[in-house]
Protein backbone atom coordinates (compact mmCIF):
# COMPACT_ATOMS: atom_id res chain seq x y z
CA UNK A 1 0.00 0.00 0.00
CA UNK A 2 3.00 2.41 0.65
CA UNK A 3 4.51 1.50 -2.55
CA UNK A 4 1.07 2.71 -4.34
CA UNK A 5 0.37 5.76 -2.59
CA UNK A 6 4.49 6.99 -3.24
CA UNK A 7 3.98 6.01 -7.03
CA UNK A 8 0.63 7.90 -7.02
CA UNK A 9 2.16 10.68 -5.21
CA UNK A 10 5.26 10.87 -7.72
CA UNK A 11 2.93 10.52 -10.76
CA UNK A 12 0.32 13.69 -8.63
CA UNK A 13 4.03 15.94 -8.79
CA UNK A 14 4.78 15.03 -12.26
CA UNK A 15 1.38 16.13 -13.63
CA UNK A 16 1.57 19.52 -11.26
CA UNK A 17 5.12 20.10 -12.99
CA UNK A 18 3.64 19.40 -16.13
CA UNK A 19 0.69 21.82 -15.47
CA UNK A 20 3.34 24.36 -14.50
CA UNK A 21 5.42 24.17 -17.48
CA UNK A 22 2.90 23.79 -19.84
CA UNK A 23 1.12 27.07 -18.91
CA UNK A 24 3.47 29.27 -16.39
CA UNK A 25 1.97 32.45 -17.41
CA UNK A 26 -2.03 31.48 -16.59
CA UNK A 27 -2.11 28.76 -14.56
CA UNK A 28 -0.45 28.49 -11.33
CA UNK A 29 -0.61 25.66 -8.32
CA UNK A 30 0.77 27.58 -4.95
CA UNK A 31 1.10 25.89 -1.43
CA UNK A 32 0.56 28.79 0.77
CA UNK A 33 0.31 29.14 5.06
CA UNK A 34 -3.01 28.23 6.77
CA UNK A 35 -2.64 29.51 9.36
CA UNK A 36 -6.02 28.84 10.19
CA UNK A 37 -5.40 25.27 10.25
CA UNK A 38 -2.96 25.50 13.48
CA UNK A 39 -3.68 23.17 16.54
CA UNK A 40 -6.27 20.49 15.21
CA UNK A 41 -5.86 17.03 16.20
CA UNK A 42 -5.20 15.13 12.87
CA UNK A 43 -2.43 17.73 13.09
CA UNK A 44 -3.25 18.93 9.32
CA UNK A 45 -0.31 20.72 7.98
CA UNK A 46 -0.42 24.85 7.95
CA UNK A 47 0.74 24.50 4.32
CA UNK A 48 -2.27 24.02 1.67
CA UNK A 49 -2.19 24.18 -2.02
CA UNK A 50 -4.52 26.22 -4.19
CA UNK A 51 -5.01 26.66 -7.76
CA UNK A 52 -5.09 29.68 -9.70
CA UNK A 53 -6.48 30.23 -13.75
CA UNK A 54 -5.90 33.50 -14.53
CA UNK A 55 -7.88 35.79 -17.36
CA UNK A 56 -6.39 35.43 -21.14
CA UNK A 57 -5.68 39.22 -20.83
CA UNK A 58 -4.42 39.22 -17.12
CA UNK A 59 -1.16 39.63 -18.86
CA UNK A 60 -1.64 42.23 -21.29
CA UNK A 61 -3.91 45.23 -19.07
CA UNK A 62 -3.50 46.17 -15.65
CA UNK A 63 -7.36 45.42 -15.04
CA UNK A 64 -8.54 44.31 -12.00
CA UNK A 65 -11.16 41.11 -12.22
CA UNK A 66 -13.50 39.58 -10.15
CA UNK A 67 -12.59 35.85 -8.32
CA UNK A 68 -14.68 32.54 -8.38
CA UNK A 69 -13.34 30.34 -5.54
CA UNK A 70 -14.26 26.73 -6.53
CA UNK A 71 -14.46 23.79 -3.91
CA UNK A 72 -14.13 20.35 -4.66
CA UNK A 73 -15.55 17.28 -3.83
CA UNK A 74 -15.12 14.26 -1.39
CA UNK A 75 -11.52 12.47 -2.28
CA UNK A 76 -11.21 15.59 -4.93
CA UNK A 77 -8.28 18.01 -5.42
CA UNK A 78 -7.83 21.42 -5.92
CA UNK A 79 -6.67 21.07 -9.70
CA UNK A 80 -10.97 19.64 -9.77
CA UNK A 81 -11.10 23.59 -10.46
CA UNK A 82 -9.25 23.47 -13.89
CA UNK A 83 -13.62 22.65 -15.08
CA UNK A 84 -14.06 26.06 -15.17
CA UNK A 85 -10.76 27.26 -17.38
CA UNK A 86 -8.72 26.21 -20.28
CA UNK A 87 -9.02 27.28 -23.66
CA UNK A 88 -12.60 25.81 -24.40
CA UNK A 89 -14.07 27.90 -21.77
CA UNK A 90 -11.59 30.87 -22.95
CA UNK A 91 -13.60 30.63 -26.40
CA UNK A 92 -16.99 30.20 -25.33
CA UNK A 93 -16.69 33.25 -23.03
CA UNK A 94 -15.24 35.61 -25.38
CA UNK A 95 -17.73 34.26 -27.73
CA UNK A 96 -20.74 35.11 -25.44
CA UNK A 97 -18.86 38.45 -24.21
CA UNK A 98 -18.49 36.83 -20.69
CA UNK A 99 -16.55 39.17 -17.89
CA UNK A 100 -12.96 37.54 -17.64
CA UNK A 101 -12.66 36.24 -13.81
CA UNK A 102 -9.71 34.60 -11.58
CA UNK A 103 -10.84 31.16 -11.33
CA UNK A 104 -9.23 29.61 -7.75
CA UNK A 105 -9.44 25.86 -6.79
CA UNK A 106 -9.44 25.31 -2.95
CA UNK A 107 -7.59 22.29 -0.87
CA UNK A 108 -10.34 20.94 1.29
CA UNK A 109 -9.21 17.39 1.29
CA UNK A 110 -7.52 15.87 4.49
CA UNK A 111 -6.29 12.55 5.79
CA UNK A 112 -10.01 10.81 5.70
CA UNK A 113 -10.64 12.02 2.28
CA UNK A 114 -12.81 15.42 2.89
CA UNK A 115 -12.97 18.59 5.62
CA UNK A 116 -15.94 19.36 4.41
CA UNK A 117 -14.97 22.96 4.43
CA UNK A 118 -15.80 23.29 8.19
CA UNK A 119 -14.41 24.52 11.39
CA UNK A 120 -13.57 21.36 13.78
CA UNK A 121 -11.29 21.10 16.61
CA UNK A 122 -10.47 17.44 15.01
CA UNK A 123 -10.21 18.20 11.18
CA UNK A 124 -8.55 22.01 11.96
CA UNK A 125 -10.85 25.15 10.73
CA UNK A 126 -11.31 24.73 7.39
CA UNK A 127 -14.42 27.46 6.72
CA UNK A 128 -11.42 30.12 8.38
CA UNK A 129 -9.23 28.75 5.96
CA UNK A 130 -11.35 29.35 3.11
CA UNK A 131 -12.81 33.00 4.30
CA UNK A 132 -9.66 34.29 5.75
CA UNK A 133 -6.19 32.68 4.45
CA UNK A 134 -7.20 31.84 0.90
CA UNK A 135 -9.10 35.37 0.11
CA UNK A 136 -6.39 37.56 1.93
CA UNK A 137 -3.53 35.88 -0.21
CA UNK A 138 -5.62 36.40 -3.40
CA UNK A 139 -6.44 39.47 -3.25
CA UNK A 140 -2.70 40.67 -1.76
CA UNK A 141 -1.14 38.82 -4.55
CA UNK A 142 -2.87 39.19 -7.93
CA UNK A 143 -5.18 41.96 -9.49
CA UNK A 144 -8.59 41.52 -7.70
CA UNK A 145 -11.62 43.47 -7.75
CA UNK A 146 -11.29 42.66 -3.45
CA UNK A 147 -14.99 43.58 -2.82
CA UNK A 148 -18.17 40.47 -2.08
CA UNK A 149 -19.84 42.17 -4.73
CA UNK A 150 -16.95 40.64 -6.97
CA UNK A 151 -16.15 37.29 -4.82
CA UNK A 152 -18.40 34.23 -6.35
CA UNK A 153 -18.20 30.89 -4.80
CA UNK A 154 -18.85 27.47 -6.18
CA UNK A 155 -18.80 23.84 -5.20
CA UNK A 156 -19.80 20.60 -6.42
CA UNK A 157 -21.09 17.55 -4.35
CA UNK A 158 -19.06 17.88 -0.78
CA UNK A 159 -17.82 21.34 -1.93
CA UNK A 160 -21.13 21.81 -3.11
CA UNK A 161 -22.56 21.86 0.36
CA UNK A 162 -19.63 23.64 0.97
CA UNK A 163 -20.35 26.54 -1.32
CA UNK A 164 -24.06 27.06 0.72
CA UNK A 165 -22.54 26.73 4.10
CA UNK A 166 -19.96 29.65 3.61
CA UNK A 167 -21.90 32.08 1.51
CA UNK A 168 -24.87 31.80 4.12
CA UNK A 169 -22.43 32.38 6.63
CA UNK A 170 -20.24 35.02 5.07
CA UNK A 171 -22.31 36.92 2.87
CA UNK A 172 -19.86 40.02 3.29
CA UNK A 173 -16.99 37.98 1.97
CA UNK A 174 -19.38 36.61 -0.81
CA UNK A 175 -22.14 37.75 -2.69
CA UNK A 176 -23.10 35.22 -5.19
CA UNK A 177 -23.07 31.20 -5.05
CA UNK A 178 -23.50 28.87 -7.20
CA UNK A 179 -24.26 24.81 -6.10
CA UNK A 180 -24.09 21.75 -8.31
CA UNK A 181 -25.23 18.21 -7.06
CA UNK A 182 -24.51 19.55 -3.35
CA UNK A 183 -24.33 17.23 0.08
CA UNK A 184 -27.56 18.14 1.41
CA UNK A 185 -30.52 16.48 3.21
CA UNK A 186 -33.97 16.94 2.97
CA UNK A 187 -36.03 15.50 6.24
CA UNK A 188 -34.61 11.83 4.95
CA UNK A 189 -31.58 12.21 3.77
CA UNK A 190 -29.39 11.56 6.27
CA UNK A 191 -30.60 7.86 7.27
CA UNK A 192 -30.90 7.19 3.07
CA UNK A 193 -27.26 8.71 3.01
CA UNK A 194 -26.12 6.93 6.05
CA UNK A 195 -27.62 3.32 4.07
CA UNK A 196 -25.84 4.24 0.99
CA UNK A 197 -22.61 4.83 1.91
CA UNK A 198 -22.94 1.61 4.05
CA UNK A 199 -24.14 -0.52 1.27
CA UNK A 200 -21.89 0.99 -1.65
CA UNK A 201 -18.50 0.64 0.83
CA UNK A 202 -18.05 4.46 1.29
CA UNK A 203 -16.71 3.60 4.72
CA UNK A 204 -14.08 6.61 4.48
CA UNK A 205 -17.30 8.98 5.06
CA UNK A 206 -18.06 8.07 7.78
CA UNK A 207 -14.73 8.61 9.45
CA UNK A 208 -14.80 12.09 7.51
CA UNK A 209 -18.35 13.04 8.37
CA UNK A 210 -17.82 12.48 12.22
CA UNK A 211 -14.90 14.25 12.51
CA UNK A 212 -16.02 17.21 10.46
CA UNK A 213 -19.42 17.73 12.43
CA UNK A 214 -19.59 15.35 15.36
CA UNK A 215 -16.35 16.00 17.09
CA UNK A 216 -15.50 14.60 20.60
CA UNK A 217 -11.94 15.87 20.71
CA UNK A 218 -12.36 14.55 25.00
CA UNK A 219 -13.64 10.95 24.13
CA UNK A 220 -12.23 8.18 25.55
CA UNK A 221 -13.79 5.63 22.85
CA UNK A 222 -10.91 5.28 20.24
CA UNK A 223 -12.05 8.11 18.31
CA UNK A 224 -12.15 11.45 18.31
CA UNK A 225 -15.80 11.78 16.81
CA UNK A 226 -19.12 10.52 17.51
CA UNK A 227 -19.54 7.36 15.50
CA UNK A 228 -22.95 6.89 13.63
CA UNK A 229 -25.90 5.13 15.92
CA UNK A 230 -29.24 5.80 14.99
CA UNK A 231 -30.28 5.02 18.51
CA UNK A 232 -29.07 7.60 20.28
CA UNK A 233 -30.78 10.82 19.45
CA UNK A 234 -27.32 13.34 20.81
CA UNK A 235 -25.54 11.19 18.00
CA UNK A 236 -28.48 11.78 15.41
CA UNK A 237 -28.69 15.51 15.75
CA UNK A 238 -24.68 16.09 15.67
CA UNK A 239 -24.87 14.33 11.55
CA UNK A 240 -28.21 15.91 11.11
CA UNK A 241 -26.13 19.29 11.79
CA UNK A 242 -23.66 18.88 8.83
CA UNK A 243 -25.66 18.30 5.63
CA UNK A 244 -28.76 18.56 7.58
CA UNK A 245 -30.81 21.30 9.48
CA UNK A 246 -31.65 23.48 6.49
CA UNK A 247 -34.48 25.28 7.91
CA UNK A 248 -31.97 26.17 10.55
CA UNK A 249 -29.67 27.11 8.28
CA UNK A 250 -31.90 29.38 6.20
CA UNK A 251 -33.22 31.17 9.50
CA UNK A 252 -29.57 31.69 10.59
CA UNK A 253 -28.91 33.45 7.21
CA UNK A 254 -31.62 35.35 7.60
CA UNK A 255 -30.00 36.70 10.60
CA UNK A 256 -27.34 38.36 8.59
CA UNK A 257 -26.81 41.90 8.72
CA UNK A 258 -25.64 41.49 4.86
CA UNK A 259 -27.33 39.25 2.12
CA UNK A 260 -26.60 37.13 -0.74
CA UNK A 261 -27.21 39.08 -4.28
CA UNK A 262 -27.49 36.06 -6.22
CA UNK A 263 -27.62 32.05 -5.49
CA UNK A 264 -28.08 29.28 -7.74
CA UNK A 265 -28.52 25.41 -7.21
CA UNK A 266 -27.96 23.02 -9.79
CA UNK A 267 -28.33 19.21 -9.85
CA UNK A 268 -29.42 15.89 -11.51
CA UNK A 269 -32.43 13.82 -11.10
CA UNK A 270 -30.63 10.85 -12.21
CA UNK A 271 -28.07 11.47 -9.23
CA UNK A 272 -27.23 7.90 -8.11
CA UNK A 273 -27.23 9.49 -4.51
CA UNK A 274 -30.75 10.38 -4.34
CA UNK A 275 -30.69 12.19 -1.67
CA UNK A 276 -28.84 14.97 -3.28
CA UNK A 277 -31.74 16.08 -5.31
CA UNK A 278 -34.34 15.70 -2.62
CA UNK A 279 -32.01 17.62 -0.10
CA UNK A 280 -31.14 20.34 -3.51
CA UNK A 281 -35.03 20.66 -4.04
CA UNK A 282 -35.82 20.70 -0.26
CA UNK A 283 -33.19 24.01 0.02
CA UNK A 284 -34.57 25.83 -2.39
CA UNK A 285 -38.61 25.06 -1.40
CA UNK A 286 -37.32 26.77 2.20
CA UNK A 287 -35.47 29.90 0.56
CA UNK A 288 -38.23 30.38 -1.97
CA UNK A 289 -40.88 30.26 0.98
CA UNK A 290 -39.12 32.88 3.06
CA UNK A 291 -39.31 35.08 0.14
CA UNK A 292 -35.48 34.49 -0.67
CA UNK A 293 -35.05 34.78 -4.88
CA UNK A 294 -33.05 31.73 -6.06
CA UNK A 295 -32.76 29.92 -9.57
CA UNK A 296 -32.76 26.26 -9.95
CA UNK A 297 -32.21 24.09 -12.84
CA UNK A 298 -32.11 19.98 -12.96
CA UNK A 299 -29.64 19.05 -16.00
CA UNK A 300 -31.43 15.27 -15.92
CA UNK A 301 -27.99 13.36 -15.58
CA UNK A 302 -26.02 11.79 -12.54
CA UNK A 303 -23.86 12.88 -10.09
CA UNK A 304 -21.05 14.87 -12.73
CA UNK A 305 -19.62 18.15 -13.54
CA UNK A 306 -19.22 18.16 -17.37
CA UNK A 307 -18.67 21.22 -19.87
CA UNK A 308 -22.19 21.88 -19.87
CA UNK A 309 -22.09 22.56 -15.97
CA UNK A 310 -18.88 24.41 -16.28
CA UNK A 311 -20.73 26.99 -18.92
CA UNK A 312 -23.73 27.12 -16.30
CA UNK A 313 -21.47 28.18 -13.60
CA UNK A 314 -19.42 30.83 -15.91
CA UNK A 315 -22.76 32.24 -17.70
CA UNK A 316 -24.24 32.51 -13.61
CA UNK A 317 -21.40 34.28 -12.21
CA UNK A 318 -20.56 36.58 -15.53
CA UNK A 319 -23.96 37.91 -15.26
CA UNK A 320 -23.61 38.18 -11.78
CA UNK A 321 -20.17 40.35 -11.40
Amino acid sequence: MRKVVVLCFMVFSFFVSALSYANTSRTQYIKIDAPALENNLLETPTEQFIYVALPPSYFTSEKRYPVVYYLHGFQGVPLEARVLSGTKLDKYSAENDIQEMIIVGINGANQFGGSFFVNSPVTGNWEDFVTTDVLSYIDSTFRTLDSAHHRGIVGFSMGGFAAVNIAFRHPDKFKHVFSLSPGLFDQNGLQSAVTQWREQGWLPVFDAYGAAFAPNPHSNTGTMWYEWDSTDPTVVEKWESGYGDIDEKVAAYLKQEEKLTSIYVEYGSEDEFKWIPDGSRYLVKTLKEKGIEVSEHDHGSGHVITFRQAEHIIDFFGKAF
